[in-house]
This record gives structure tokens, C-alpha cells and sequence, in this order.
């Protein structure tokens, strides 16, 4: 009893000594303190407030009229009461709609058909031609989609107007061309936004790529002056390196506690992004995700000689842990092998559950099996960390020796 008591005391010591020296190595690094608080915190408010319009309105669409008459205006009028889409009509030829369009001065181009009148009067089939950038798929949904709702809701007037003067009602000539009448509802993002979609995403990210970071710089500058096994003096007692971690993964834990309220208590409410979680929700859900973030960079930090590294290489990771997230991308696209990649990277889990809770009004319990997924890759990443450390307080022992 005697020594179990010995041990906690130890280990207790041992725990606020780690954590005393993690903070102070923190605030003491200016590149650490800058990356924590410019990335996490301006960098996001920034890109939120890029992204705040949410949705593209009054996109530049040159109009080719060959037609000139009193329906094809009619057309053209429609279009341009959509929110999205701001017609210039001053275009006689599609080549001059053309030369607008590849100097950027339009990002689509409607032509209508010459007889377009004529056509629809005697019975014809007519086509509106829409011509739209695929490349940029924010301008292309918009172009497209509001001249297909236009030319739906253009030809629904034809169709009824026809049936009215045969006699037919106005109840009946709308029933009679639209024999199903379809509901659609938006889920969760109802006006389709940007930010919506992309901040919380970006959130998760960040959360992995500044935590990855900032453990890499003070690894690599301890590496530097080969300081690990004096600033953690019980690294290589038995049990002190479960401790140090631990010790290691509740500082940056308190350190998001802080940060997390303030992107998602007051910036997503200032910029209009809904949160649809309680915040103990999400604090008892990210726990596990920094957990397994920070092991999975001290061990990693081993194969960072300099600190310059850990930024070249965390920087090169962010856009792959987006693109395997299955957010941005469907995972069931993958192969087997970035399947497997994507599972074991933090972010993947993290950044489901934290969409899934902030923006899908989510329970605890729908997010359980990413949350549990966190806390396997946290024993996984633990286990490699407390090897790699030890090992590399081993080595500067040994090298403290050889000097």
C-alpha cells in the first residue's frame, strides 16, 4: 500500500511538472504561441467571413436573343427575377457572348433560338441553349439551375395557358400537367450555403493540422538542443513516460476547451452558421479526437530533425486528410488502400462526428462509432508515442554521454 501510495505521489508530481513545462515551453516559442491563436483563430474567422454570403447571387449571364419576341423578352424577364442569375442582354450573336465569356466578364451564356415564338405557337419542340464553366462548380449549379427551374416553370405556362383555352379550369389545367406534385425539403443546410458546408469541415481540420504543428516545432527544437529526457526527468522511469503523455494530451485538451466556445459559440453565430449540439456534446466528443491528434504527433515528431520540417510536412497532410475525410469525396469511391489511410487518420472520424453533431443535429449516440473509433486510434497512437519517446530519450542519454 505503502508503495502504491509512493508511485501516485510520483506519478501526480510528475504530471503537473510535465504540465507546467509543456505550457511554458508554449508560451515561450513565438512560432507555437502564433500558430495556435493566427490559425486557429483568424484563419478561421477570416475564411468564415469569405464564405458569410453563403450562396452565389446575381451571376453575370450574357443572353443571345435570336428571337426578339414579345415571349422570348418574356423568358429573359423571368431570368432575371432569380436571386442567382443577372442577365446582360446586350449580345445579338454568340460570339460576341463568346469573347465576354472568355474574358471573364460573364460566367455563362443563354442563347435562345431563332422562331423560338413560332415554334412554341405551332406546337414544336424548342431548345435553350446554356453554356456553363463545369471548372468552378459554385457558378455552374447556379447558371444551370435556374434555367432549368426558368425554362420548367416557362413551359408549365404554355401547357396550361393551351389548356385553358380549350376550356379547362385553372385547377384542372395545373393538375392535368402535373398529375405528381413533389415536395422537396432540404435537410440540415436549408439554403444550401457554402459556409454552412465547408467552416465546420475546416474546423475538425484545423483542429488536427494546429495541434500536429505546434507538437512538431517544440519536438523538433527539443531534438535541437537534445532536451527531452531533462525537461521530463522521469521520462525513462518506469511508467513515466504514461504519464508525461497523458500529462501532454490534458494541456492541449484545456487549451481547445478555450477555443472551440469561441469558433463555435460566437463566430458561427456571428456569421449565421447554425449549431445544432449542445457544447457538452461536443467537448465530450473532440476529447478523444485531440487525444489521438497529439499522440499521433509526438509520434511522428521523431522524424522531424528541424523544426521548419514539421510545418513543410503537417501542411503537405491537411489537404489529403480533407480529401479522405468521405466528406469532400464519398468514401465508397475509395480504393481499399486509401480507405484503410483514411480510417487511420484522426480527422476522418473527427471530422464526421463533429459535422454530424453541429450541423445534422445529431445525438451522442449517433456519433458513438466515430467516437469510439477516436479512442482506438488514441491507444494505437499511444502505445507508438510512449515507444518513440522513450526511445528518443534513450538516444540523447547516450549522446549527452558520447559529448
Amino acid at each position: 500500500m505503502k508503495n502504491y501510495y509512493k508511485s501516485y505521489y510520483k506519478g501526480k508530481i510528475s504530471f503537473w511538472n510535465t504540465f507546467k513545462t509543456e505550457w511554458n515551453s508554449i508560451k515561450s516559442d513565438k512560432a507555437v504561441v502564433s500558430t495556435f491563436l493566427s490559425v486557429t483563430l483568424l484563419i478561421l474567422v477570416v475564411y468564415t467571413y469569405i464564405y458569410s454570403n453563403q450562396i452565389i447571387k446575381e451571376v453575370p449571364v450574357a443572353i443571345v436573343n435570336q428571337d426578339g419576341t414579345k415571349m422570348s423578352r418574356d423568358y429573359i424577364a423571368m431570368l432575371e427575377a432569380t436571386e442567382g442569375t443577372k442577365t446582360i442582354t446586350k449580345f445579338t450573336d454568340l460570339e460576341a457572348a463568346k469573347v465576354a465569356y472568355y474574358s471573364r466578364k460573364v460566367q455563362g451564356i443563354v442563347m435562345i433560338p431563332k422562331n423560338f415564338e413560332k415554334d412554341i405557337r405551332s406546337g414544336k419542340q424548342t431548345t435553350i441553349t446554356t453554356f456553363s464553366d463545369a471548372a468552378n462548380m459554385l457558378f455552374y449549379k447556379r447558371v444551370l439551375g435556374d434555367v432549368t427551374t426558368v425554362s420548367g416553370y416557362f413551359s408549365a405556362g404554355i401547357a396550361i395557358k393551351k389548356e385553358m383555352a380549350k376550356g379547362v379550369s385553372l385547377d384542372e389545367a395545373q393538375k392535368n400537367y402535373t398529375p405528381i406534385k413533389a415536395i422537396s425539403t432540404s435537410l440540415f443546410n436549408t439554403n444550401s450555403g457554402y459556409a454552412t458546408y465547408l467552416i465546420p469541415m475546416l474546423t475538425a481540420l484545423i483542429i488536427q493540422l494546429v495541434l500536429l504543428m505546434g507538437i512538431g516545432l517544440l519536438s523538433g527544437s527539443r531534438r535541437e538542443t537534445i532536451s527531452t529526457h531533462t525537461e521530463f526527468p522521469r521520462i525513462l522511469h518506469k511508467g513515466g513516460v504514461i504519464v508525461i503523455l497523458l500529462a501532454k494530451a490534458c494541456l492541449y485538451t484545456l487549451i481547445y476547451l478555450v477555443i472551440i466556445p469561441i469558433q463555435v459559440g460566437i463566430v458561427y453565430s456571428i456569421f449565421g452558421i447554425p449549431v445544432r449540439s449542445s457544447l457538452f456534446t461536443i467537448y465530450v466528443f473532440i476529447i478523444p479526437y485531440i487525444f489521438s491528434v497529439v499522440f499521433l504527433g509526438i509520434s511522428i515528431s521523431s522524424f522531424f530533425k528541424r523544426r521548419e520540417d514539421s510545418i513543410v510536412f503537417l501542411v503537405l497532410l491537411s489537404i489529403p486528410s480533407l480529401m479522405l475525410s468521405g466528406l469532400s469525396f464519398p468514401a465508397e469511391g475509395f480504393t481499399p488502400f486509401f480507405k484503410f489511410i483514411s480510417e487511420i487518420i484522426p480527422s476522418t472520424p473527427g471530422m464526421n462526428g463533429f459535422v454530424k453533431l453541429t450541423q445534422m443535429e445529431a445525438s451522442f449516440l449517433d456519433v458513438v462509432k466515430e467516437w469510439n473509433h477516436l479512442w482506438f486510434l488514441t491507444i494505437i497512437y499511444f502505445v507508438i508515442a510512449a515507444i518513440s519517446l522513450k526511445l528518443r530519450a534513450k538516444k540523447e542519454v547516450m549522446l549527452k554521454k558520447e559529448l
